[in-house]
């Protein structure tokens, strides 16, 4: 994930939710967008027409429990930002809101242990909060670093570092916060390019920020993850812990999603085989393949259907060369990548390119 040196811990306590194929329906809370108004308004904006041409009903965000669509809330944040010449959108919306935005699961959070229990919990009942988010918590022992991580579970042709942005900072504003300052992101990655000033984002995160990484998440060191949360309440913890945990029991990765992700982490680190992918979960090639035919699938279907979504994202980038796009997919020439595309798409990189990109 970090380079071929990095080894990756991935204990029976750190959880993943189980992925969905794409889904219009996908929610989310309408607190999700709590200042949004007021920031469009002070950027000369109309926030009802906006929200209006997104197809979001203005009054459903006063709604009490609402809950709206996610690609549209996704989308609506990438058309402000356009709309108003603010590169920086998704990062001045975070600014406004506080960290109690994750109900049910905020009085639990509130009063948890530390950071790293935080996070452990919003990583094994992200369903409570949204189907269409998956949190991922990963040990990279080498750096001694935990990476937290998430994926909208939104169509592969869907680019939106906008609500990526937001939800990096507001990770990173909450950790601070939770824990009286004491942790705090360490470096934060996203898959996208850069979309605005790069003082903006070391003002912002005060730490490394690294772009067109595999994965959009962020960095705590081993002392981040112990730090304890500052005014918790025992007594309200295991209250919320027994409701929660009733309602939404956690949701452990399968092991399709499994391979899934540690088939873009050896890519990444160009040595995507599925001995390589087995090691790094800690089997045998044989006995993966034997699990993987169990559910009806194999590595190398895996493998390719995880290369097409990342085709797609990567091809939606004007700033990768379509070499730099066969090197990252793991191809060994642009000839065969060329037919993959034709087989996934029925276009050329580069017809399917000039579609995404105009």
């Amino acid at each position: 994930m970090a380079g071929k040196s990095a080894t990756l811990e991935q204990g029976s306590d750190l959880h993943a939710a189980e992925a969905t194929s794409f889904d219009g329906a996908k929610l989310i809370p309408n607190e999700y967008l709590c200042g949004y108004c007021d920031l469009v308004r002070d950027l000369g904006g109309d926030a009802g027409a906006l929200l209006a041409a997104g197809g979001i009903d203005g009054s459903s965000l006063q709604q009490r429990g609402g809950k709206i669509p996610l690609l549209a809330t996704a989308m609506l944040l990438e058309n402000s930002a356009r709309a108003l010449d603010c590169a920086d959108f998704g990062l001045q919306l975070a600014e406004r809101q506080n960290g109690a935005l994750m109900k049910p699961l905020d009085r639990l959070i509130c009063n948890a242990p530390t950071l790293g229990d935080i996070d452990r919990y919003i990583v094994s009942h992200m369903e409570a909060y949204s189907s269409g988010i998956r949190a991922t918590l990963e040990r990279d022992a080498e750096r001694r670093m935990y990476f937290f991580s998430f994926q909208l579970l939104l169509d592969d042709f869907v680019s939106c570092p906008q609500i990526a942005e937001q939800i990096n900072l507001l990770a990173h504003n909450s950790s601070m916060a939770l824990t009286g300052g004491v942790a705090r992101a360490r470096e934060v990655w996203f898959s996208h390019p850069r979309a605005g000033c790069a003082i903006n984002y070391a003002r912002r995160f005060g730490a490394p920020v690294k772009f067109g990484q595999p994965f959009d998440g962020v960095f705590y060191t081993d002392a981040d993850f112990e730090s304890k949360v500052v005014g918790r309440d025992p007594g309200v913890f295991a209250s919320e812990y027994r409701a929660i945990t009733e309602r939404f029991p956690a949701h452990l990765p399968g092991l399709e999603v499994r391979v899934r992700q540690a088939i873009v982490r050896a890519l990444a680190e160009e040595d995507c085989t599925r001995e390589q992918v087995a090691a790094s979960l800690g089997v045998h090639s044989r006995t993966l393949q034997r699990r993987l035919c169990r559910i009806g699938t194999s590595f190398e279907s895996l493998r390719d259907e995880v290369r097409r979504s990342l085709a797609a994202r990567y091809l939606a980038r004007s700033d990768l060369r379509l070499a730099e796009i066969v090197h990252r997919l793991g191809y060994s020439e642009p000839a065969v990548f060329s037919r993959s595309c034709r087989r996934w798409f029925a276009a050329t990189p580069s017809e399917l390119r000039r579609h995404l990109t105009r």
